[in-house]
C-alpha cells in the first residue's frame, strides 16, 4: 500500500480528516516501533564477505541499515576451509580480556583466529585481533528503516501483510495524542496482540526440528 492508500485505510476507523500530519507521523512512529518489537522475516538480511584490510585492525562496521543481530558472528578461514561461530561477550568483558590492543604495536599484538565478539558503537569488535586479512565474516540481521512516511511513500512497511496491526498501532498513537486514553488503550491492546501473533508465526517458520526424534525403520 502507498502512503495515501494507508492513510485512507486509517480514516475508515479514525474518521477525522483534520489530523493528516499527525496521522503520517503516527505511521512513522509505529513502523519504527514494530521494527524494534519484532524480528520479521520480511526484513532480514545476510551480510557476508566483510573483511578487514589492515593489519592490527579488530573492528568491522555494522551495515548502515542494521537493527538486530540474529544469532552470532561467523568467521571463515578460506585458507584452511575452517568455519567458526564466535561467542558473544559484553564490551566490559572484551576490554578486560583484550586491553592490550589499546597500547601494543601491531607487531606485538596477540593475534589469532577470533574466538569472541561484542557489539559497541555500531561496530563488531573481534577477539583476539585477527592474524590474517583473508578471514571473511558473516552475520544475519534485521534491518532498520527510519524513513518518514508521507502521502508519496510508494510502499508502507508492514502494510501489505499486517495492515490491520499497523493501523491499530497508528490509531493508538493518534488517540493518545488527543488524550482519548481509553480509546488509545483499546487500540494499543489490539496492536500488542497483533505483534505477538507476528512473532509467533515467524518463530514457527524458522524453528528447527531438534525436538523431533527419529527412529530407524
Amino acid at each position: 500500500m502507498t502512503g495515501s492508500d494507508f492513510y485512507t485505510y486509517v480514516l475508515k476507523k479514525f474518521k477525522r480528516t483534520d489530523k493528516e500530519t499527525e496521522c503520517y507521523q503516527a505511521m512513522t512512529d509505529t513502523i519504527s516501533d514494530m521494527r524494534l518489537q519484532i524480528v520479521s522475516e520480511d526484513y532480514k538480511e545476510e551480510a557476508y564477505n566483510v573483511g578487514i584490510d589492515t593489519d592490527g585492525e579488530y573492528r568491522i562496521a555494522l551495515p548502515a541499515d542494521f537493527s538486530h543481530l540474529i544469532g552470532r558472528v561467523t568467521v571463515v578461514d578460506p585458507d584452511n576451509n575452517d568455519v567458526r561461530t564466535l561467542s558473544k561477550i559484553s564490551k566490559e568483558e572484551y576490554d578486560i580480556i583484550y586491553g592490550e590492543r589499546l597500547f601494543d604495536a601491531v607487531g606485538d599484538m596477540d593475534t589469532a583466529l577470533p574466538k569472541v565478539f561484542c557489539i559497541f558503537g555500531g561496530q563488531i569488535y573481534l577477539g583476539p585481533v585477527p592474524d590474517k586479512l583473508t578471514y571473511k565474516y558473516q552475520i544475519n540481521y534485521s534491518t532498520e528503516d527510519s524513513t518518514e512516511i508521507t502521502s508519496a511513500t510508494t510502499t508502507v512497511p508492514f502494510a501489505t501483510k499486517y495492515r490491520n496491526i499497523l493501523r491499530a498501532g497508528v490509531l493508538s498513537e493518534l488517540h493518545d495524542g488527543l488524550e482519548n486514553f481509553q480509546e488509545a488503550q483499546y487500540w494499543r491492546q489490539l496492536y500488542i496482540e497483533g505483534l505477538s501473533k507476528i512473532n509467533s508465526n515467524d518463530l514457527d517458520n524458522i524453528r528447527d526440528e531438534s525436538n523431533v526424534s527419529y527412529n530407524g525403520v
